[in-house]
């Protein structure tokens, strides 16, 4: 059964774990006026998703689907969300609406970039195009309210954890990405290293993982100052 944990006010994670797999993933739901769904999860774990965003809004009520990429736990279940939530709209990026959601979402998507902000009644989304990190069309929306940017497939740590911490997980992190290389352009990187520290975040909301509540500086460092980029060959149902 996925797990539902609030980590910022009105902003919950919820969490499955998949049998064998290294890590855990995770979706978000801003709580609000017009309420969000940060991810979606993947289409296999739709019906328990949706149990679980029930416990926490009516999915009915979704307005917006955001997803900061094309890839199947980012956004698997997304048209089953569409299809239970009638005025949901999907967000992504210019790039993303070009090549992925355009045509594979089941209304038109919205495409956004930095120019704009979501008010969403108390809280404000707004979004950092960040391509290469790690597809092409990547995105990672952000709440200006609560300072929690959703970092998507950056600062990921393997295996089960607390739904929110301050340790200093940064080796556990380096670990999966020396491992998986999926960063592939330290340009590219560190532009949106220096775009989100640019937001001096409180929370730090991985997708895999604990979301990180403490030490946002620590983790952004550790991944300027190792080699975390470059292709690696890559089982992922491997533990790292």
């Amino acid at each position: 059964m996925a797990t539902i944990a609030e980590v910022a006010p009105d902003i919950y994670r919820i969490n499955a774990e998949v049998p064998h797999a290294p890590i855990t993933f995770s979706f978000f739901v801003i709580k609000d006026d017009l309420p969000v769904l940060v991810e979606t999860g993947q289409r296999r774990l739709f019906e328990e998703s949706l149990e679980a965003v029930k416990r926490v809004i009516d999915p009915a009520s979704v307005r917006y689907i955001v997803t900061p990429h094309f890839e199947s736990d980012e956004c698997g279940a997304l048209n089953q969300f569409l299809e239970v939530a009638p005025n949901a709209q999907t967000v992504c990026s210019p790039v993303g609406m070009a090549t992925s959601f355009g045509d594979f979402a089941i209304r038109e998507p919205l495409a956004l970039d930095e120019s704009v902000t979501l008010d969403l009644g108390k809280h404000r989304l707004g979004f950092l195009i960040t391509p290469y990190v790690h597809q092409w069309e990547s995105m990672l929306p952000y709440d200006a309210t609560t300072g929690t940017v959703f970092t998507s497939d950056v600062f990921i740590q393997p295996g089960p954890r607390p739904a929110i911490t301050d340790e200093d997980l940064t080796e556990e992190m380096l670990m999966v990405y020396k491992m998986v290389g999926i960063f592939p352009s330290r340009v590219h990187l560190n532009a949106a290293l220096d775009k989100i520290e640019a937001l001096k975040p409180r929370t730090l909301a991985a997708h895999h993982g604990s979301v990180i509540g403490g030490k946002v500086s620590a983790y952004i460092q550790a991944l300027r100052d190792h080699d975390v980029t470059g292709l690696t060959v890559w089982n992922p149902m491997q533990a790292p």
